[in-house]
């Protein structure tokens, strides 16, 4: 799956300075709800939270990937934030996490989430790939390594 199709370079935050993953679930949130997705914030912010609740969206590698559908949303949307310094995430591997990619879906359609979750598995795997992310200093920079990480992939 072309994950980059689904993320508008806009939707890309650099060294956020968030200190916990309440405060990144909050910001995050706030985030989609401001880029006009048309859904509320406290929306948004519940659907977060409650998929926490499941299990934690931190899947190691330094990396959280907090994802939900939602409905009213069409399509897939993927936003991604490199943070100013790393935040407890209670991941898989109980790291902290350095980056943050939220996956917005439509329920109508949960396909397109379950392969941006497969996709994200597989590219973000390389810690050194994910230090780049991090160490990103623009978002046309986050775009290209994610851009040509999945070229690689789809090779």
């Amino acid at each position: 799956m072309a994950l980059v199709r689904y993320l508008n370079p806009e939707h890309i935050y650099i060294r956020c300075p968030l200190d916990s993953k309440e405060a990144a679930l909050e910001w995050l949130a706030l985030a989609v709800a401001q880029s006009g997705i048309g859904i509320p914030q406290e929306t948004l912010r519940d659907k977060l939270f409650e998929r926490e609740e499941t299990m934690s969206t931190g899947i190691g590698n330094a990396v959280g990937v907090p994802h939900t559908l939602v409905p009213g949303i069409k399509g897939l949307h993927v936003y991604v934030a490199t943070l100013k310094q790393p935040i407890p995430f209670d991941s898989v591997d109980g790291k902290p996490v350095v980056v943050l990619i939220g996956l917005f879906g439509d329920p109508d359609t949960p396909g397109l989430s379950l392969g941006a979750l497969a996709t994200l598995g597989r590219i973000l795997r390389d810690e050194r790939f994910v230090d780049a992310l991090w160490k990103a200093s623009t978002k046309e920079q986050v775009y290209r390594l994610l851009r040509e990480r999945e070229g690689k992939r789809e090779s």
